[in-house]
């Protein structure tokens, strides 16, 4: 494992000397029959307004339940003719992905969020979408986000297209999982979904510490094998211990980073062009704004790529 420094040092800069980290064992890919993200079992919803999927949330949520071999759920909210005709066309879009006896299409009247609220409660994975680039319809749909993960019982997804390789302002971890680690119970639980998503999409993952003392940036490859170090042992270590039994469990490639700053600007700085970013909820019965945390409403509410929020 390398780690690469990022800053730029200056003469006057006093840095902590670098200690050593012990390397872990390159892996690859999950063999066929390995773990599985318990909560796929109980299925996955996907919530549309048009049967032509044209921002790409149900092909996102069709091939989140093929790679997790979940059965998917089409939501629709509307009482008239037309609603009949979205969801017919959306059931057979959706099952060009996913086997035809695991797709179940379903209607609600009221309000889009009361709609997917009912139909996600017993599921394990709620996904709404929202088209590329700032705007209301980005925010309404952040909103629905925020209002499913504090509310419900499921992890909540906003899709969004695919950022296209050459645009401005992309992060460094491109088609990668990122994902957020602090140690607690629902940073576990992201991993935990982080690993399986990106064992069944055969991506590389990168786990993130956001750390208030580091004096310089890090990330730790271990596809590489040299000698590692860093000026914060301690977020090494706990990212070690963390990330490390995932590691051995999933095998997905895994690089782990140790990133200075406040943890909603880095890593939506981070995640831009990554293909997920992935962040935890706390499960405390508290106040919904306490329970969900500024990190996980601030990527809800304007996701730099598609985010999940994963309840501990």
């Amino acid at each position: 494992m390398t780690v690469f420094d990022t800053s730029r040092p200056t003469a006057s800069s006093t840095a902590p000397s670098p200690v050593p980290l012990r390397p872990r064992e390159q892996v690859q890919r999950r063999p066929t029959g390995g773990p599985r993200w318990a909560p796929a079992a109980a299925g996955i919803v996907v919530g549309v307004s048009r049967g032509d999927d044209p921002t790409g949330v149900l092909t996102w949520a069709a091939r989140e339940a093929r790679a997790l071999h979940a059965p998917l759920v089409v939501c629709h909210a509307g009482h008239d003719e037309r609603a009949d005709a979205v969801l017919a066309e959306a059931g057979a879009l959706a099952r060009r992905t996913v086997p035809s006896g695991h797709v179940r299409t379903v209607r609600g009247d009221g309000r889009p969020l009361s709609v997917l609220a009912s139909a996600a409660d017993q599921s394990g994975l709620v996904v709404v979408g929202t088209a590329a680039g700032a705007g209301s319809g980005t925010q309404l749909v952040g909103t629905i986000a925020v209002r499913l993960a504090t509310e419900g019982r499921s992890a909540a997804v906003v899709a969004r297209p695919p950022v296209r390789t050459g645009q401005p302002q992309l992060g460094p971890f491109g088609d990668h999982v990122v994902v957020g680690v602090d140690g607690s119970p629902a940073s576990r639980s992201a991993l935990e979904y982080a690993f399986a998503h990106a064992a069944g999409h055969r991506k590389p993952l990168v786990a993130v510490y956001v750390s208030t003392g580091s004096a310089a940036d890090y990330w730790l490859d271990d596809s590489l094998l040299d000698t590692v170090v860093t000026d914060d042992p301690g977020a090494a270590s706990l990212l070690d211990d963390e990330v490390g039994p995932f590691v051995e469990r999933y095998r997905v490639r895994a690089t782990t980073a140790v990133h200075r700053g406040r943890p909603l600007a880095v890593l939506s700085r981070l995640s831009r062009g990554a293909d997920l970013l992935v962040v935890g909820v706390n499960g405390r019965p508290a106040g919904a704004r306490s329970r969900l945390g500024s990190t996980a409403r601030g990527v809800l509410l304007d996701p730099p790529t598609t985010v999940a929020a994963v309840r501990a």
